[in-house]
C-alpha cells in the first residue's frame, strides 16, 4: 500500500523499494544502530512533498527526512514500518537577488554547487560545512549548522532569512516577510513572532524545509591564514577566547587537541587593508601568551582552495563515533579533559578530540573510531558514548546535532523545563500523529 501510493506521487522512478537499495539508507554517518525503511521515496518538488505528508498522515506511515546523509548522530534513520524522504532532487537555486543581498535555494542543494554557483559572480555564503560536496542547505540549517566561518558568522541558522516548509499535513509555511504574499524573504522578524527560527535545529520534527533563503556576501579581498603551535592547552584555550570575542577572525580551527603542543590555525578573510590590521591585532594578543610559535602561513594557505577534497581525512583511522556538543568559554578546559578522561576509562584505542571557536563559546568534538569488523570496540565506543553524553548535558553543554543517539539523555535531563515542555506541545500541536521524524531530540 505505501509503495502504490508514493508511486502514484512521484512514479515509479522516484520510490526504490528493492531491499539492496533500503539497506542503502539504513543509516547516516553515525554508530547509531541501523534501520531498513520500508521504501525510500525521492519528490522533485514541494508540491509532490504536500502530498506525500497528506498520504503519510493520513495512513499514520512514519517519515524520516535526509539530505546528503552525512550527519552522525541518526537524525534521519527510518523507524520501523516507516519511509526516508530524500531532498535531494530539490537541487534548484531559484533567485540570487544581489541587489538586496540573498539567495533563494530548493532545501536538496548541495553547498559545493551553491557556493560554485555564487563564486561565478563575486559573491559567497557565510558559514559551509566541512563536508560541503554532500552537505544540503536544508540539512544543514536543521542542525543549525557550524562550518568555516562560525566566528564571524556564528552558525548556519544566523544567516537564514526565511524557509518555506512542509507541515505535516501538507500545509505550507512560509515565514520572516515571504509569509506576506505581497513580500520578498529579505528579512527574518517580520509580521510576529520569529517562525523560521522554528525549523531550525529542529531536525524535521515539525515539517520538512523545501526552499530556504540565506544572506550572501561579496567574495573577500584577500584570505589569510597563519598557523600557531602552543605550548599548553589552558593557554590556547585563553587566546581562543580572546580573539573570538573580539570578532577578529572569520573563524579558528584546532583539529587535534592536546595538552601539550597544540596547534591551531586562524583564518581572516576581507579587504586587503582590513585583514591586514585583524593579522597585527591577532599576533599580538597571541604573542602576549608564553610558550606560542608562529609556524606561517604556506601550509595553511596551501590547504585553503583544496579545503573541500580533505574533509575528512581524519576517517581514514576507521568509522566514528562521535559526541559533539558546545560549551562557553569558561568550561571548554573542563569539558575536554572530562570528556578525555571518560574515552581513555573505557579504554577506547583510536580516538580525536577537536575544538572549533565561537564568538561565546565553542564546539567540542570526540571522534572514537573502530574499523567495521572491529565488534569489540563498537561495543566499547557505545559504552564511551552512552556515558559521555549525559555528563556533556550535566556540564551544560548543548549537543550540536542531536539526532536519536541524544534523545534519551535530552529528556531525562531537560523534561522538567518549560522549554522541554513548549517543545513538545508544539510537536502535539503540528505533528498530532506523531509521524514526523519520530523519536528524533527526544520529541
Amino acid at each position: 500500500m505505501i509503495i502504490k501510493g508514493l508511486t502514484e506521487i512521484v512514479g515509479e522512478k522516484y520510490v526504490a523499494a528493492q531491499e539492496f537499495v533500503r539497506l542503502t539508507y539504513t543509516n547516516d554517518f553515525s554508530v547509531s544502530p541501523p534501520k531498513v525503511p520500508v521504501a525510500v521515496v525521492k519528490p522533485g518538488s514541494t508540491e509532490e512533498i504536500i502530498k506525500i505528508m497528506q498520504f503519510a498522515n493520513e495512513h499514520k506511515i512514519p517519515v524520516s527526512p535526509r539530505g546528503g546523509g552525512s550527519a552522525q548522530e541518526g537524525g534521519c534513520l527510518a523507524v520501523d514500518g516507516g519511509i526516508v524522504l530524500e531532498t535531494l532532487r530539490l537541487n534548484k537555486i531559484l533567485k540570487i537577488d544581489e541587489e538586496n543581498g540573498y539567495v533563494t535555494v530548493e532545501a536538496g542543494v548541495t553547498f559545493g554547487r551553491l557556493m560554485a554557483e555564487l563564486e561565478k559572480r563575486g559573491w559567497k555564503i557565510g558559514i559551509a560545512p566541512s563536508g560541503a560536496l554532500a552537505g544540503t542547505v536544508g540539512a544543514h540549517l536543521s542542525r543549525p549548522g557550524v562550518g568555516w566561518g562560525n566566528i564571524r558568522y556564528v552558525t548556519q541558522g544566523d544567516q537564514v532569512l526565511s524557509v518555506r516548509a512542509v507541515l505535516p499535513d501538507g500545509t505550507i509555511v512560509d515565514t520572516g516577510t515571504r509569509s506576506n504574499p505581497g513580500a520578498e524573504p529579505f528579512f527574518r522578524y517580520a509580521l510576529g513572532p520569529d517562525l523560521t527560527g522554528l525549523f531550525i535545529g529542529a531536525e524535521g520534527i515539525y515539517g520538512i524545509v523545501t526552499e530556504a533563503t540565506l544572506r550572501i556576501y561579496p567574495n573577500p579581498e584577500k584570505v589569510y591564514i597563519e598557523r600557531f603551535k602552543v605550548a599548553e592547552l589552558d593557554t590556547a584555550l585563553k587566546i581562543f577566547r580572546d580573539i573570538a570575542v573580539q570578532d577578529l577572525v572569520t573563524f579558528i580551527s584546532a583539529p587535534l587537541i592536546k595538552e601539550k603542543d597544540l596547534f591551531f590555525d586562524v583564518n581572516i578573510q576581507g579587504f586587503s587593508g582590513e585583514v591586514d590590521g585583524r593579522a597585527e591585532k591577532v599576533r599580538s594578543i597571541i604573542n602576549s601568551y608564553p610558550g606560542v610559535e608562529s609556524l606561517g602561513s604556506e601550509a595553511p594557505q596551501s590547504f585553503w582552495p583544496n579545503r573541500w577534497y580533505h574533509t575528512g581525512e581524519e576517517f581514514l583511522e576507521g568509522i566514528a563515533g562521535v559526541v559533539n556538543f558546545f560549551l562557553p568559554h569558561s568550561e571548554l578546559g573542563a569539558g575536554l579533559r572530562t570528556m578525555r578522561q571518560l574515552i581513555e576509562k573505557h579504554g577506547i584505542k583510536n580516538y580525536v578530540q577537536q575544538l572549533f571557536p565561537g564568538p561565546t563559546g565553542a564546539e567540542v568534538v570526540a571522534l572514537l573510531f573502530h574499523y567495521p569488523k572491529d565488534q569489540e570496540e563498537y561495543q566499547k565506543i557505545h559504552r564511551a558514548i552512552e556515558e559521555m553524553m549525559p555528563k556533556a548535558l550535566q556540564l551544560g553543554g548543548a549537543p550540536y546535532s542531536k539526532g536519536r543517539q541524544w534523545a534519551p539523555y535530552l529528556e531525562e535531563q531537560m523534561r522538567e523545563t518549560g522549554y522541554w515542555s513548549l517543545g513538545k506541545a508544539i510537536k502535539k500541536l503540528v505533528d498530532p500523529n506523531n509521524i514526523m521524524n519520530p523519536g528524533v531530540i527526544g520529541f
